[in-house]
């Protein structure tokens, strides 16, 4: 192994470089013997001679003392500064380590297919003589892409010719190393079989594509085929829909510059993420690489570099305090990285030892081509689009590695590269708020999709333009005015023409406006996943509270009450029947006829006991005493129940029974009717259902094309249901309120009838997916309910569900009492009539008995 070892000493201070050169400074080369074997000596003496002409012509600044090493284990102490190695991998990257520590430059040779060294921290260049086949270079150049991290996917599936069968081994491990900047990834391999027949090869191609699980294996391709089957591969899987723009297809072509592969490039389409790598030199007799070559460039760029940097360091030390020099003097990290840079760039793009070996890097610029401002307003539909465009944006070299100025596959990373394009949009709130400016230009400053489109510009990497249609069709395809100012929302059933027919022919990515999810125009319109789903509810007028007259009542039900009054009716008559017949009474000789022996006086005692009330007579018997003791139970939970409820329902109030479902919408009895927008997606499904509630719904429905004062009176009287989308009821009511400062409406609890809300794009769109893919981020992260949110009625004190009241601490009122007021007017009216009855009867039983009595009194008068 040969290492050359610098040492700077005058640029050394304790632990960093020091001010000057004051000292020579210090290099050792170290050959490996073993890795170099026969050409040791050979190299020891040709490196000698190199090492002191460089020395002679180039260092102009300072002196070199320069070690020879023969061996690997060697200590690279901190007078060292750089490291020039020609060895093995593995030992390459041994010393690496160990430099890294160090902070030493690191200059190296090794053998191929050998993981390059970070470039910020060291040149490396693989071995090789320039004899071998171009395909041998490939597996360097997929480890160099993955260093640089070019490719930095977690899964692969790699497509090769079977022509490259026996050498595709040191690619796949290429694939599969993971050393130290490189991500580990998954590979699956296919094999391209060459049948002699050009339908034959067609059928293989798609067979083994069909094959490939990409839900498993990823969507990321490398192919390495020839220009013959190169063509055949793009078409096929073009055609499979597995290029699209979430995929990615690396096409390696190991031909040489005199093949022409740029009829191929046709299949290239809008979307596709396509790059190409493909060798341009031909191998020649006069392709040899000398190792020596390597090693004298490296050595008189090493010397140039450190000459220029004494010479800077040495004027700005002659101008400053050694004090001053301590301080701004630069680190050893920051002389190592000026080193390498220095170095990278005398050597960049002149690699002069291999003249044979240069591979192209093309990649396709395809997203936003067909959508472009200046075709996209092209009024000539005649003249071709540019779809795409080939970019070069890169070379690999053994010397300077994968070297690119862009990124491999540019979509992937910068979206649409701020592309410009050309929306069309027009007024239809919450969606789209179209307003004018000063000038009357109109333009779309809010909305929903506005938000929408703001985030995918973003997150997409694109500009765009707003185009405000003329006019909107209805289901006819009747123009309307596009200036008017819709009061009406939720009118999406149709795309206006303009920009049904931009859609159609395929001049717009997509249309800036939110529509109804038509099964009929998906055959030539393409929609995206729902930006909002929108219920349909009915508004109905607000349950009144119901009359509190006979709220004493309401704490039991019918049944209770009757239950109850059956028990007093039976109680009375039981209890007397058990007192008279008891012989407790004649065995203590006692009367059995009198208090709770007659009839009415166990009436008045149960009814009393039911109140609460004592009473003046008690049993004397057990018998009657348990009769007694159990009612005195049964009125306690009665009573405690009672007054429970009673406060319930004092604190709640009861309210009417609401119609809030379809269904009892169309068994109400109250005679109450209902209406439907004309030209809604509600509309359109009830009229092609076949479910009998929805049959019976759109058979009673008024169709109406907008809400009048007439309707809305109604409403509020509780004759009549308006059937609309539940954000557009909530607009109703919210101006019901303004206008009244009342909660007249409420909403229905039934929402029916699901209606999509999406983007729509042009039938087959690639970018469909990659649009869905950012809808349903904004989803998951609540973005779009918040921009739906943010147009929609503030919340007020009518917000609340109509099955809900507001709970306060209520104070008993004169109506929460007139029940009682009633039973107590009852009761005197009763007892009014009662005492008018006994005195007419006392009066008539007492004028009855004087009569007989007078008549009993008068003398007996005989006749003669």
């Amino acid at each position: 192994m040969l290492i050359l070892v610098v040492s700077l000493y005058d640029l050394v201070s304790c632990d960093d470089f020091p001010s000057l050169l004051s000292t020579n400074a210090s290099i050792a080369i170290i050959l490996d013997r073993e890795y170099l074997g026969d050409m040791y000596d050979q190299m020891l003496e040709e490196t000698k001679v190199i090492v002191e002409k460089m020395i002679r012509e180039n260092l102009k600044n300072g002196g070199l003392v320069v070690k020879y090493y023969s061996w690997t284990s060697i200590n690279l102490k901190r007078d060292f500064s750089a490291v020039i190695s020609v060895s093995s991998c593995d030992n390459t990257w041994a010393i690496y380590q160990e430099a890294s520590r160090e902070r030493l430059v690191m200059l190296s040779i090794t053998d191929p297919d050998c993981p390059r060294l970070p470039s910020s921290t060291a040149i490396m260049i693989p071995r090789t003589d320039g004899l071998g086949s171009v395909f041998e270079e490939v597996s360097q150049i997929i480890l160099d892409m993955k260093s640089s991290r070019a490719i930095d996917w977690r899964t692969v599936t790699l497509l090769y010719d079977e022509s490259f069968d026996s050498q595709i081994s040191r690619c796949i491990l290429s694939l599969l190393e993971d050393r130290e900047g490189m991500r580990a990834l998954s590979l699956t391999e296919f094999k391209i079989h060459t049948p002699m027949h050009s339908w034959e090869k067609r059928k293989e191609i798609r067979r083994m594509l069909l094959n490939i699980p990409t839900a498993y294996t990823g969507k990321n391709f490398i192919s390495i085929v020839n220009s013959a089957t190169l063509a055949l591969l793009m078409e096929i899987a073009k055609d499979l829909k597995l290029v699209n723009p979430s995929s990615q297809w690396l096409y390696f072509l190991p031909i040489s510059s005199s093949e022409n592969f740029t009829s191929t490039t046709t299949i290239i389409n809008e979307g596709d993420n396509v790059a190409f790598i493909y060798n341009t030199q031909s191998k020649s007799q006069n392709c040899t690489v000398n190792m020596l070559c390597y090693m004298e460039k490296f050595l008189l760029h090493f010397v140039q570099s450190l000459s220029k940097l004494i010479r800077e360091e040495q004027v700005v030390f002659g101008q400053i305090s050694d004090e001053e020099w301590e301080i701004i003097r630069p680190s050893k990290a920051e002389r190592k990285s000026k080193f390498l840079q220095m170095i990278r760039t005398a050597i960049s793009g002149k690699d002069e030892c291999n003249r044979c070996s240069r591979w192209k890097v093309q990649t396709a610029e395809t997203w936003g081509y067909v959508y472009r401002t200046d075709y996209a307003m092209e009024s000539d539909d005649s003249k071709e689009r540019k779809k795409f465009s080939l970019l070069d944006i890169g070379y690999w070299s053994p010397q300077d590695g994968f070297m690119l100025s862009d990124a491999l596959f540019p979509h992937t990373r910068y979206g649409f590269r701020g592309s410009q394009l050309v929306f069309y949009s027009y007024h239809n709130p919450p969606w789209q708020f179209v307003s004018y400016n000063e000038s009357g230009y109109a333009t779309v400053t809010s909305g929903v999709i506005y938000d929408v489109l703001t985030e995918l510009s973003r997150k997409l990497n694109f500009t765009y333009t707003l185009v405000i249609t003329q006019g909107v069709i209805d289901q006819n395809t009747t123009v309307l005015d596009g200036n008017t100012t819709y009061e009406t929302k939720g009118l999406t059933s149709d795309i206006p023409q303009d920009i049904f027919n931009t859609l159609v022919a395929n001049k717009i990515l997509l249309a800036a406006i939110g529509t109804t999810v038509n099964e009929r125009q998906k055959k030539v319109v393409g929609f995206t996943d729902p930006v909002s789903i929108q219920t349909y509810s009915f508004v109905i007028s607000r349950p009144r509270e119901l009359s509190r007259v006979l709220l004493f009542l309401s704490p039991f039900g019918s049944d209770t009450w009757m239950c109850l009054a059956t028990a007093v009716l039976l109680m009375g008559p039981v209890l007397c029947l058990i007192n008279n017949l008891s012989p407790y009474y004649e065995t203590h000789n006692k009367p059995s006829n009198t208090g709770l022996g007659k009839m009415n006086n166990c009436f008045w005692y149960i009814y009393g006991a039911l109140l609460q009330q004592g009473g003046l007579y008690l049993p004397y018997a057990d018998s009657g005493r348990i009769i007694i003791g159990t009612w005195w139970l049964v009125v306690l939970v009665l009573v405690t129940t009672y007054c429970g409820n009673l406060v319930a329902f004092l604190t709640f109030p009861k309210i009417d029974i609401p119609v809030n479902r379809v269904m009892q919408l169309l068994r109400n009895d109250r005679g109450m009717t209902w209406s439907i927008r004309k030209g809604t997606f509600l509309e359109e499904i009830l009229m092609e259902s076949n479910d009998p509630k929805y049959i019976e719904l759109y058979r009673g429905a008024q169709v109406i094309t907008e809400v009048t004062d007439e309707l809305v009176d109604r409403i509020e009287g509780g004759r009549h249901v308006h059937i609309d989308w539940r954000n557009n009821l909530k607009y109703l009511m919210k101006n019901q309120f303004l206008q009244t400062d009342r909660c007249d409406f409420a909403l229905s609890t039934d929402e029916f009838l699901d209606e999509q809300i999406a983007l729509v794009m042009p039938r087959d769109s690639p970018y469909l997916e990659l649009v869905n893919n950012e809808i349903r981020r904004m989803h998951q992260f609540g973005f779009i309910q918040r921009w739906i949110s943010q147009y929609l009625p503030s919340k007020d004190k009518c917000s609340g569900s109509s099955k809900t009241m507001d709970v306060q601490n209520h104070t008993v009122n004169s109506s929460d009492m007139a029940g009682s007021y009633w039973i107590l007017l009852l009761g005197f009216s009763a007892g009014l009539f009662i005492f008018v009855s006994e005195f007419i009867i006392s009066r008539y039983r007492t004028g009855t008995g004087k009569h007989r009595l007078s008549k009993a009194a008068a003398p007996t008068t005989y006749s003669e």
